[in-house]
């Protein structure tokens, strides 16, 4: 069990409509401390007869993930007995026990990034966060949004760019990796010995937020001002971690074919106006 010096905050998000944790099986006593987020704004305090165990409920309303973190910061900011900040969207389904051995396993390899594998059923968007039956812990360059632990030093670093996205794309590829060099703390990793299940299908990163821009270009932003800091900054990257992470010297597909895609959608709205 972590002890009082390895403290975890875990921030699960809620509508402030439907059950609370209806994925989450409470099957041990957590080893953390649970925050509900009500990302509605709504003030509704969740019924007993839904949930077992909660530390502290906010309730404010947010547009998407990366105003919901924006809001954890502040929120969390002052707080001095933090290890590790975590979120877990109300898509997944996990067990609580699982969660204990995930914070076990990252303590024991004084992990700064983390997350747990992907079981390879669910709706996922990167293969390198997919379960890998038999291993244990596989580091990698960057861990993705949907369930993401950070130490609680790297999360306040980040403030600066999550209100750079209010979708939160961007955040965990390239505003992370950036931040963990930043402070020297660059161990990450995917656990393997625990999955988790995206319920969901991902989003295409269509939807126009209220700053105009799409996810994909909110991420796009974090990215250009990620890369302005690393120049300011000097920070020290491969040219084979600029090259896979922030996709520096080579043909950027995915990018240019969201873009097209982007650009016809913008011209049939004008033709379809003009018709």
């Amino acid at each position: 069990m972590p002890s009082r010096t390895n403290k975890t905050i875990i921030v699960f998000a809620w509508d402030g409509n439907s059950i609370p944790f209806k994925q989450i099986s409470f099957d041990s006593k957590p080893h953390f401390e649970i925050v509900i987020f009500n990302y509605s704004g709504n003030e509704a305090i969740p019924a007993k007869e839904h949930i077992l165990h909660y530390d502290q409920l906010v309730s404010i309303k947010t547009e998407f993930k990366g105003a919901l973190m924006l809001e954890a910061y502040h929120f969390l900011k002052n707080r001095q007995d933090i290890t590790y900040v975590a979120f877990v969207d109300d898509d997944l389904a996990l067990f609580v026990s699982d969660i204990n051995t995930l914070l076990e396993k990252a303590i024991y390899h004084d992990l700064d990034v983390f997350q747990a594998s992907i079981d390879a059923t669910s709706y996922y968007s990167h293969a390198f966060n997919v379960h890998k039956p038999g291993a244990d812990i596989v580091y990698v360059d960057w861990v993705e949004i949907m369930m993401p632990f950070y130490r609680k030093n790297i999360f306040d670093e980040l403030a600066a760019f999550l209100s750079l996205s209010i979708s939160s794309y961007g955040v965990d590829r390239y505003a992370v990796p950036y931040v963990q060099k930043l402070l020297g703390a660059t161990k990450t990793a995917v656990i393997h010995t625990v999955q988790i299940k995206h319920t969901k299908p991902v989003t295409d990163g269509r939807k126009i937020f209220s700053n105009g821009l799409t996810a994909r270009q909110e991420g796009e932003r974090v990215r250009k001002a990620v890369l302005k800091a690393i120049r300011a900054n000097h920070i020290f990257f491969t040219p084979a971690q600029l090259k896979t992470i922030y996709e520096v010297s080579t043909l950027r597909i995915t990018y240019y074919k969201y873009r097209i895609k982007e650009i016809m959608a913008a011209w049939s709205k004008i033709t379809s106006t003009h018709n």
